[in-house]
């Protein structure tokens, strides 16, 4: 695999930046072109990401205390260039990194991530034993692409973690982002310098507990947003997309919904939170 990534471009612009990034080879930024899902743009021009952001161990407050609050064997989801599963190990814990690239897994196979499962998130058959914690960072939530494919994804979760066990999980309310200019500065990854906010941490988390109701979805809908984005990297755009972003209510009303209580541990006043679940 290696001699191929090395001789011949990748067909994913994401998968390419990465690699080229650590081989010391990289050609420029990438690219996110945000659309709706009618295709029209979001923004006026694309956002510009340094594939830097995906291999630096300085986090925004968000994923570090998500690191924090870790215990137990721990799976990371959408793994990527396993930036989280590598300072996990530094700290001790029994980490298991999943990603479905075969690029980002041979990444952090050199990198030293000594447990990676390469699997589909949707189409995965599970552990041979339940993990304590499932970690989806980066704007995690994004990964399941839809409100359905997060009500799939919570089922499923279930059945990979122990009763006691937790997710740790984030994403970023739009739901009063009235401007589609808005999404210029909200990237799929939040990891650079100039992304982090400045720190918006509540003096107290703030703790909502999702009523759940058969009809959870009733405005939902509205408040939940799909984003299309498609990368660039080096003239070459890849396939959009689809990265799912909700609001906290919306979240823990989904999740009561599928089996699990939660609240939200850490929010931003610009929209970025942390919500930690548990199975009921």
């Amino acid at each position: 695999m290696i001699k191929a990534v090395e001789n011949h471009p990748l067909r994913d612009p994401l998968e390419q930046a990465l690699w080229d990034w650590h081989r010391g080879q990289a050609k420029g930024s990438l690219l996110l072109h945000a659309y709706g899902l009618e295709g029209i743009p979001l923004a006026e021009e694309p956002q510009v990401v340094s594939p830097e952001v995906f291999f630096t161990q300085e986090l925004p407050e968000v994923e570090a205390l998500a690191l924090e609050l870790c215990r137990g064997r721990v799976l990371d989801i959408g793994a990527g260039t396993g930036r989280h599963s590598l300072l996990l190990q530094e700290e001790g814990f029994a980490v298991a990194a999943l990603d479905r690239s075969p690029v980002a897994l041979q990444i952090m196979a050199e990198r030293g991530v000594r447990c990676r499962i390469a699997a589909d998130l949707f189409h995965w058959a599970g552990p041979g034993e339940p993990f304590d914690t499932l970690l989806l960072l980066m704007n995690g939530v994004g990964l399941a692409g839809s409100l359905s494919g997060l009500e799939h994804f919570l089922r499923l979760a279930r059945h990979w973690i122990q009763p006691t066990g937790q997710l740790l999980l984030d994403s970023t309310d739009l739901s009063d982002a009235g401007n589609p200019a808005d999404l210029e500065d909200l990237p799929a990854e939040r990891e650079s310098e100039n992304w982090e906010s400045p720190s918006g941490k509540l003096t107290e988390p703030a703790h909502l507990e999702a009523g759940g109701s058969e009809d959870w979805q009733e405005g939902s809908e509205a408040k939940a947003k799909v984003v299309n984005f498609v990368a660039e990297y080096n003239g070459q755009r890849g396939d959009p997309f689809p990265w799912l972003f909700v609001d906290p209510e919306t979240l823990l009303q989904c999740a009561h919904a599928n089996g699990w209580q939660g609240q939200i541990v850490y929010q931003e006043p610009e929209g970025a939170f942390l919500a930690r679940l548990t199975p009921f």
